[in-house]
Order: C-alpha cells, then sequence, then structure tokens
C-alpha cells in the first residue's frame, strides 16, 4: 500500500508538470548549495522551476501526466527544471551555467511532446528563444515599411531641391519662363 504522503507528492508534481512547456532533467548532485540557489536566482523572473523528488515518485507523477519516455533520465540524483514560459530560454542559462560548473550533468529534457536526450542538449540550447524569435519577425515585418518611409523620404527631398532650383532661377508662381 502506498504510503498518503507519497500519493500527496504524486499529486502535488502532477500539479506542477499541468501546463509545463519543457522539462529538463539535470544532476545538480555535485554543485553546491549556494551555487544552485544562485542558478533558481537566474530561474526566477522565467517562470522557471527548480524541483527534486524522489525519482519513483517522479516517474510515476510524469507518466500520469502523459509524459513518458524519461524513464533513463531518471536513474541517480535527478532534478527538475521545469520551464512553463518559454521551453528553449532555460537551456541557455543551464548552458551557461554549466560552463562554470563542470559538475553539472543534464540527463535529458522532455519539451513539445518530445524527448531529448543529453547529446542533443547543445542544439537545443543554440536554437533562438520565442522572444528571439518574435523581435526578429517584427524586424522582417517592419523592414519593407521602413522602406516605404526611405522612398517617400527621398521623393520628397528631390521634390523640395526641384522646387527651391526652380525658385533660384525665378520660375515662380506667374512668371514665366526666361527666353534665350
Amino acid at each position: 500500500m502506498i504510503a498518503q504522503h507519497k500519493v500527496e507528492k504524486v499529486t502535488e508534481l502532477k500539479k506542477l508538470v499541468d501546463g509545463v512547456k519543457a522539462v529538463y532533467f539535470a544532476d545538480l548532485s555535485r554543485i553546491k548549495a549556494t551555487e544552485i540557489s544562485g542558478l533558481r536566482a537566474k530561474f526566477s523572473g522565467m517562470g522557471v522551476k527548480v524541483k527534486v523528488i524522489k525519482n519513483r515518485l517522479t516517474k510515476r507523477a510524469l507518466n500520469e501526466s502523459g509524459i513518458l519516455g524519461i524513464e533513463s533520465f531518471l536513474e541517480g540524483p535527478t532534478a527538475l527544471i521545469l520551464s512553463y514560459e518559454d521551453a528553449l530560454s532555460p537551456a541557455k542559462v543551464i548552458k551557461d551555467f554549466s560552463k562554470k560548473n563542470a559538475e553539472l550533468k543534464i540527463k535529458g529534457a522532455y519539451l513539445d511532446r518530445s524527448v531529448y536526450l543529453a547529446n542533443q542538449f547543445d542544439y537545443l540550447a543554440s536554437l533562438p528563444s520565442k522572444p528571439e524569435l518574435l523581435s526578429e519577425l517584427v524586424g522582417l515585418l517592419s523592414q519593407p515599411a521602413r522602406e516605404l518611409v526611405f522612398i517617400f523620404e527621398t521623393v520628397m527631398r528631390q521634390f523640395i531641391a526641384g522646387l527651391e532650383e526652380m525658385q533660384s532661377k525665378g520660375l515662380t508662381k506667374g512668371e514665366e519662363s526666361p527666353k534665350n
């Protein structure tokens, strides 16, 4: 019979993974607690949580939530890095953190209903995040408008230069052009 506190932990974890964009599985066991706190602080404004729960309970909760194929990630000490807003931004933070803390080991990731192995993590970290893609899209969409404004400005400058030239030659309203 399963103890009540274990059932509560599974229920709690199922609530945590509800609506999650990505789950990264990492071994943080060799990293100092102060450094892990620093990592958590970097994640705080990003809608990311770091949780450590027993592997057996994690496996049960994730399987009941429909997250399958992650069993191999749940061997040994495992921390879950849960992202609720952007699936790829945490990967960039984790990669930067791992440059200073080589003890951090990524076991794998689950995002967009796909499982990614540890050897695919660098690929995930190199992908542009949603905000980066949106800013790129805005830049692409605004480019034709900027070009149109530039063309209008050029035409107006040429028109004004032509009027100024006509005025300097004495070709103003009501006057006839000088005859040669």
